[in-house]
């Protein structure tokens, strides 16, 4: 009887131990830190499996379902928030939000006149043939690396992202305005030239 029950009790031991470990997905204020911190490593490195994993935004979602079909995404991916920079101001674990100060290169105007001159140059169609194109590919992705480098960093912006609960993880939600601070206004300013 001795032993049923000490098996019984480790065996409750190991349970609790499990479920302590495995915390990743509760709101607690050391969880959406870790989870800032995972988005802007996933953002910074365009690494497609962590930004699914960790941000949650509609245009992502989008550009993402092309990244395996189109290397130079990666790349330019990488070039826009290559700057980016997110910083807690506030967590609000009980309402599930987190305040960011959000600092990236200003590449509001730069993306717009990119976005507007291969809109000119290009229709829908013809830009989707010249996708697989190298030389085409290859010299706008270097225009694109020579707008953010000579782009000035852009001041702060403080938004306020709500954060997603999931089974294994929480991941941070962005709406349009948080998509326009952690892309320097790039993401809005190409949109608006294609809406």
């Amino acid at each position: 009887m001795k032993k049923i029950i000490s098996l019984l009790l480790c065996a409750i031991m190991i349970m609790l131990c499990f479920s302590g470990c495995s915390g990743n997905a509760e709101m607690t204020e050391a969880n959406i830190t870790r989870t800032v911190t995972q988005a802007e490593k996933a953002l910074k490195t365009f690494d497609q499996k962590k930004l699914e994993k960790y941000v949650d935004s509609t245009t992502l979602s989008t550009i993402i379902k092309y990244v395996g079909k189109y290397d130079f995404i990666n790349e330019v991916g990488e070039s826009i928030f290559e700057n980016l920079s997110m910083e807690i101001i506030s967590i609000d674990a009980e309402n599930g939000t987190v305040t960011l100060s959000v600092t990236n290169k200003d590449l509001r105007q730069p993306a717009a006149d990119f976005a507007s001159r291969i809109k000119s140059e290009n229709s829908t169609i013809g830009l989707l043939s010249k996708l697989n194109n190298q030389v085409f590919v290859d010299a706008n992705v270097s225009a694109i690396n020579d707008m953010v480098e000579n782009a000035e960093m852009a001041q702060p912006v403080e938004i306020t992202v709500n954060i997603l609960q999931g089974k294994k993880n929480l991941a941070l939600s962005f709406d349009e305005a948080g998509e326009d601070a952690v892309s320097g206004g790039a993401l809005s300013s190409i949109q608006q030239i294609y809406s």
